[in-house]
């Protein structure tokens, strides 16, 4: 019985590794069965100088931006693996707007690896929630997917040492109320009248949510106003804290 038991799961695992590609997602050299190979790995996960509130990338040894100093956002920090610069660009694209959903798993897997570097075990095992940012009901159905989504199941997949709650499958805690345009070359006026009660909470967020630590996902932040509003959204069920991870974190100007 236990010979069978072996044989089984050894074609298991074989069919695990054909399904897995046998070269890297960015180089296309040999990767093992990897998404990615070493190489790549190193040369992507490196540390940056950024603000320490919003992420932004910083050339100076400063430790916030002048934007935070003068309009904070409601988050309490913004983790991104990186500016928005190769090869993220393109690999954001292939999931979106090619539908290959594999490279979620690249990027959930990179960003939890990101994670891991930054914080510690028991900051991890604090967070409570884990919330992708949604998209209108009508991008929903036009792209067929969420990327947020994806990326967020990847990157829990990819950290076991969280523990956290789970939202109910078939009513989401926030709702994206409006189908907003794009926020990049609009002033902070402008950005903030586009966003105008873009967000709300079902019933059972106000309850659920309270007292809470919540981490919020998202591919690119531009702006920072699309999750700026997101956050003053949850600040109504009186969360305890909420941070951002993303992949990329645009740069101002």
């Amino acid at each position: 019985m236990k010979n069978f038991l072996n044989a089984i799961n050894q074609h298991c695992q074989t069919l695990l590794e054909a399904c897995l590609p046998s070269h890297c997602l960015l180089c296309h050299l040999p990767s093992k069965q990897s998404l990615i190979c070493q190489c790549c790995y190193d040369s992507i996960l490196t540390d940056r100088p950024c603000c320490l509130h919003c992420g932004c990338g910083l050339t100076s040894s400063q430790a916030y931006c002048g934007e935070c100093l003068q309009h904070p956002f409601s988050f309490r920090q913004l983790h991104a693996i990186a500016s928005y610069q190769t090869p993220f660009p393109v690999l954001i694209k292939q999931l979106k707007y090619n539908d290959q959903i594999l490279y979620a798993d690249l990027l959930g897997l990179l960003l939890a690896h990101s994670i891991q570097n930054r914080y510690s075990q028991q900051q991890l095992q604090e967070i409570d929630y884990i919330i992708a940012v949604p998209l209108h009901i009508k991008k929903h159905r036009s792209r067929g997917f969420n990327q947020a989504q994806l990326i967020k199941d990847s990157l829990v997949k990819h950290l076991p040492v969280l523990t956290l709650y789970e939202p109910p499958v078939n009513q989401p805690f926030i709702i994206r109320n409006k189908l907003t345009t794009a926020q990049e070359g609009l002033s902070r006026a402008q950005r903030l009248h586009n966003l105008n009660h873009a967000f709300s909470l079902s019933k059972d967020a106000e309850i659920s949510l309270q007292g809470k630590s919540i981490v919020i996902i998202d591919d690119v932040v531009t702006t920072g106003a699309t999750i700026n509003s997101l956050c003053q959204c949850l600040s109504t069920a009186k969360v305890k804290t909420i941070d951002v991870w993303c992949i990329c974190r645009t740069e101002l100007g």
